[in-house]
């Protein structure tokens, strides 16, 4: 990308006669005797990398060198071609043509309106509010933006970690410990490390997050969607079934959209994990990405915000619905129908019974 950016600029600045321009095909190992051509016969090289200055450090054993070691590239953010532009500029002392705009800082990502792992994470600090939340790589590491997600290692580790919490503490002294996993990334890494949680009677709530896709990449199906990549027929695996054939004896599902009982669920599965070893708990609700727009509409619950709402924020703050707005005088909250999903979930969440469905 840097290459191409490279190419346009120089003739936009008239360099292509007056300056060489390489594009390096194979990073690493960069060859011999091109790094040997390259410092005999230039005096100063710029090399601009849109990732880590792999090519630099290979060649930066020379003062000629410069890059984003040198200060010269920005070692952060992206390599845009307005940024490209001012970093050739000032390396062959000629003016920019250019103006560099810092980007605007907008909204953190969050996740989707109606995703149901919203839910769940606002169902789980419900039930466990001064719990242990360790959790896994997928849409859901986004929890954290909840409060629902205190670790984040690598695809497993929610469960592996859930376990050495729950062994870190004594009976006396151990704090709930919930695990969030997603359906695809449990049979990807999960299944080994409940397998020993069960083993060594490690004492943690699992919540296995069956959205029944693998949404953060692309909603490729899994092993329980009875699917292919090519949408062909084949066997589908159960999750509860293979839970249960690691040594699980608690294993329960419910619809985390419906937070009232599902929350119940999780204090439920918490006291038992408390007692008598690892639960799990599936929180069974589809990805809004992998459903028709009539199954949307079908399920699609209308509500509004009624005057009583005084814009005390908790909405805001616990459940971050995007579809959820504060007004510009900050006296009360909107709802944004043009992102609603109707799941109606921002009606169990309000504290003052302000949101409400229409009928």
């Amino acid at each position: 990308i840097c290459a191409a950016h490279a190419k346009d600029i120089f003739q936009d600045l008239d360099l292509m006669e007056k300056v060489s321009l390489y594009q390096v095909v194979q990073p690493y190992p960069l060859h011999t005797r091109f790094q040997e051509e390259l410092l005999q016969e230039h005096s100063n090289i710029l090399v601009i990398e849109e990732t880590t200055g792999v090519i630099e450090l290979q060649l930066a054993a020379r003062d000629q060198v410069k890059g984003k070691k040198s200060g010269h590239v920005p070692s952060v953010g992206e390599l845009s071609p307005e940024i490209v532009e001012s970093v050739i500029a000032d390396f062959v002392s000629v003016a920019s043509t250019s103006k560099v705009v810092e980007p605007a800082i907008g909204k953190r990502p969050t996740l989707c309106a109606g995703c149901p792992h919203r839910a769940s994470f606002f169902a789980i600090k419900r039930a466990a509010p001064k719990g242990i939340y360790t959790s896994d790589i997928g849409c859901y590491t986004l929890g954290m933006n909840l409060g629902a997600v205190d670790t984040v290692l690598c695809m497993g580790a929610a469960v592996s970690q859930a376990a050495g919490f729950s062994h870190a503490f004594g009976d006396d002294a151990r704090p709930p410990v919930v695990a969030t996993i997603g359906d695809s990334t449990f049979f990807h890494s999960g299944i080994p490390a409940l397998i020993d949680a069960r083993v060594q009677k490690a004492k943690f709530l699992l919540v296995i997050l069956d959205n029944r896709t693998t949404a953060m990449t692309g909603n490729q199906p899994t092993p329980a969607s009875g699917v292919d990549a090519g949408n062909n027929p084949v066997p589908a695996v159960n999750i509860e079934q293979v839970v249960r054939g690691c040594g699980i004896e608690y294993v329960k599902s419910g619809n985390p959209l419906d937070v009232k009982n599902f929350t119940a669920l999780v204090k439920e599965g918490v006291s038992y994990a408390v007692e008598n070893g690892p639960a799990v708990i599936l929180a069974e609700s589809p990805c809004l990405l992998s459903l028709s727009r009539d199954e949307i509409r079908q399920r699609y619950v209308k509500v509004e915000v009624e005057d009583t709402c005084d814009g005390c924020g908790y909405c805001l703050s616990h459940f971050e619905c995007p579809a959820i707005v504060m007004s510009e005088s900050g006296d009360n909250v909107t709802i944004d129908y043009g992102l609603c999903t109707g799941c109606g979930v921002c009606v169990s969440v309000c504290p003052k019974n302000s949101i409400k469905t229409v009928k």
